[in-house]
């Protein structure tokens, strides 16, 4: 065997040798085909341009989640509107005369108020459970009703007045010192009060409590020194024929003059501390049918309470119904049993200048701006307690009466007859 492979010349081998590398080369200097990976989930194109029309017929999407609908207006948008105030209610207004002379006042006007029966029904007002202040009490009071307002719903309401100091200051009534009280009880008993006292920095706007004309503009009022700077207006309205009167006092500047004419909220001068004074206020009065010391009615009654607060008013008598003097009234909150106000009942002095109850509501004490809500009025009569539960309205006055109960006289014993 070895003898016929020796045989074998070699350049045949070569000869191979050389053809199987020619071979491999030509081979892989082919290209290579084309390759396509097909991803699953990948939709294959196609060139049927009525293909999506194909795939609707085919109910594409038909079990899949629908999408909410929501229902298309049939009607034609409309904007809502708001309720036209009572053409009958007329603000308050100036007198319709020149500067040049003295108005002709008729006290038998009345402002004009809405019709009854368009007031909204006393339990449909919405009662004020909380209240938040982002300031001190001192700088900053809710805002006032607007005046003329009466909804009482036997008519004794006469909120005919505005405040006359603004309520970014101080523009509610000393409580240690109301309209008809000798002041505070640790203090020695001081003049009967015949207005309410607003303390304020000297200079603080004093404004015109409603429309009218300037009576007396500077100091002496009716020879009084006691009240300073004075400003007092007669109101171009009045109350049941009777005229009001607005006396401002301790003015340290008077900014009208006698015969102006004013409108409701006119500057008419600055607080101060002019007259009899223990510091910078102003005395706030209120007198009807009259212009003397002696015509004065509680200005919480005829002032406009805050936005949502009302009055509490009420009569405080002995077992005969005798009314009693300087009698403390407390009212306290029943929500939360806090004490939110503590007055005392007017004090008489039996002579032309005492102090008066209202011509309606016969009052002897009466105090402003509490938050709407319900309350319980306390006092002690002869060492008995007596309350009343109270619920205060927006805007309106809440009577009370406080009378003790007279004890039960004592029956004999009922005996059988034989």
């Amino acid at each position: 065997m070895m003898r016929i492979f020796s045989s074998v010349p070699v350049f045949m081998i070569l000869t191979a040798v050389v053809g199987l590398f020619g071979a491999a080369v030509w081979l892989n200097a082919q290209s290579a085909p084309s390759i396509s990976t097909i991803i699953p989930t990948e939709v294959i194109p196609t060139d049927d341009p009525q293909a999506w029309q194909r795939i609707l017929r085919e109910g594409f999407g038909s079990n899949s989640t629908p999408l909410p609908t929501i229902a298309l207006p049939q009607e034609t948008f409309a904007p809502p509107t708001l309720v036209p105030s009572d053409s009958n209610q007329v603000p308050i207004g100036p007198a319709q005369t020149g500067n040049d002379q003295r108005p002709t006042l008729n006290p038998a006007s009345t402002p004009t108020l809405a019709n009854p029966s368009t007031l909204i029904a006393s339990n449909a007002i919405p009662v004020v459970t909380e209240q938040f202040v982002t300031r001190p009490p001192s700088e900053w009071q809710p805002p006032a009703l607007v005046p003329p307002v009466s909804r009482d719903p036997l008519g004794r309401d006469h909120y005919w007045l505005a405040r006359p100091v603004d309520s970014s200051a101080r523009n509610f009534e000393i409580y240690d010192y109301p309209y008809g009280s000798d002041g505070p009880p640790q203090q020695t008993p001081w003049r009967i009060h015949h207005g309410i006292d607003m303390p304020n920095p000297i200079g603080q706007t004093v404004r015109s409590a409603g429309s009218g004309v300037v009576l007396w503009a500077g100091p002496d009022f009716q020879n009084t020194f006691s009240y300073g700077n004075v400003v007092f207006i007669q109101h171009d309205f009045g109350y049941r024929g009777q005229p009001i009167y607005t006396l401002y006092a301790h003015l340290s500047a008077v900014l009208v003059t006698q015969g102006s004419i004013v409108n409701i909220d006119d500057p008419i001068g600055l607080i101060g501390n002019t007259g009899r004074v223990s510091g910078p206020h102003v005395h706030f009065e209120v007198r009807v049918g009259g212009d003397r010391y002696g015509d004065t009615y509680n200005p919480v009654l005829w002032m406009v309470p805050y936005v949502g607060h009302g009055t509490i008013a009420g009569l405080v008598t002995n077992a005969r119904g005798t009314p009693l003097q300087d009698q403390t009234i407390t009212i306290r909150d029943r929500r939360n049993g806090l004490v939110v106000r503590s007055t005392t009942s007017y004090i008489y002095l039996d002579n032309a200048s005492d102090v008066n109850s209202d011509p309606l509501w016969q009052e002897n004490f009466a105090s402003g701006d509490i938050p709407v809500g319900r309350y319980e009025v306390i006092t002690t009569i002869d060492g008995l307690r007596v309350s009343r539960i109270v619920d205060v309205i927006e805007g309106v006055t809440s009577f009370v009466e406080l009378t003790p109960l007279e004890a039960a006289t004592a029956q004999p014993e009922a005996t059988t007859v034989p």
